[in-house]
């Protein structure tokens, strides 16, 4: 999940940066049948607001299967109860950062619709289009850092059943279940 969310994380960032400056090319020009920049500004804006709420969506994904998997593995192996503990305190450090970052991007996109077919003043659109590029940015170092300590939990926890299947079965039961985990079952 790591390099996967650093490549989101990255073309996400890029496309909000991006269709910042478009629409700051398109405050420049007049309205009207011929503004082009405009056009352009409202397809990407529609794009990014798609991709923004995508890459949070998915990191929402990843803690809560990750979630149950560890509460499922807990229950089964009788591990201690602070790991389970640990993975939903995880989720829920970082569904702060998905859901806010997922509200502002639909407040700046009903802004940005506002400002172009009700006369808002398009200084809310700005205003809110930077604090929203700033707060996504900051929102995806928090969501990476989380993921690391999600990361490193479920390694310890299936190292930790990993373990106790050995102590139970032999060393033989290992093998086959790590095996069947990476695809090479040859029975």
């Amino acid at each position: 999940m790591l390099r996967y969310f650093l490549v989101l994380a990255v073309t996400d960032g890029s496309l909000l940066i991006t269709s910042f400056v478009l629409g700051l090319l398109a405050t420049g020009e007049p309205r009207g049948p011929g503004s082009i920049w405009r056009g352009i500004h409202l397809l990407f804006a529609l794009f990014t607001t798609m991709a923004t709420l995508g890459v949070h969506s998915i990191v929402y994904t990843y803690f809560l299967a990750t979630g149950k998997w560890a509460k499922e593995v807990v229950r089964v192996y009788q591990l201690p109860d602070w790991i389970n503990d640990q993975a939903k305190k995880n989720k829920r450090k970082a569904f702060r950062f998905e859901f806010w970052s997922m509200t502002l991007i639909a407040i700046t996109a009903w802004l940005g619709a506002a400002a172009d077919t009700q006369g808002l003043n398009p200084l809310w659109h700005l205003g809110i289009a930077a604090a929203t590029i700033a707060f996504n940015l900051g929102a995806f170092a928090v969501e990476y850092a989380v993921i690391v300590a999600q990361a490193r939990l479920l390694l310890e926890v299936k190292a930790r059943a990993d373990q106790m299947r050995e102590a139970r079965y032999g060393p033989e039961s290992a093998n086959v279940a790590a095996e069947v985990a990476s695809g090479e079952d040859r029975r």
